[in-house]
């Protein structure tokens, strides 16, 4: 069950070493359930990922805020 901000397509970068659980409020709302329709690849690297041009154009500032309780 994804966190309410992460919308189809999206890929979020972690740092490595920065654990991060689930967030607030989505624990409850898989209480009931029998699936998802959803699909998440976590990959881990020996060596660093480095953004492109690209990458940095389509970067949500915000993003590190939507661990931020309402």
């Amino acid at each position: 069950m994804s966190r309410k901000s992460v919308t189809k397509g999206m890929i979020t970068l972690h740092p490595a070493g920065i654990p991060h659980g689930p967030h607030p409020g989505t624990v409850e709302k898989s209480i009931g359930k029998k699936e998802t329709r959803e699909l998440a690849v976590m990959i881990d690297t020996f060596k660093p990922l480095w953004l492109t041009e690209e990458g940095l154009k389509i970067m949500s500032d915000n993003y590190y805020k939507s661990w931020i309780e309402e």
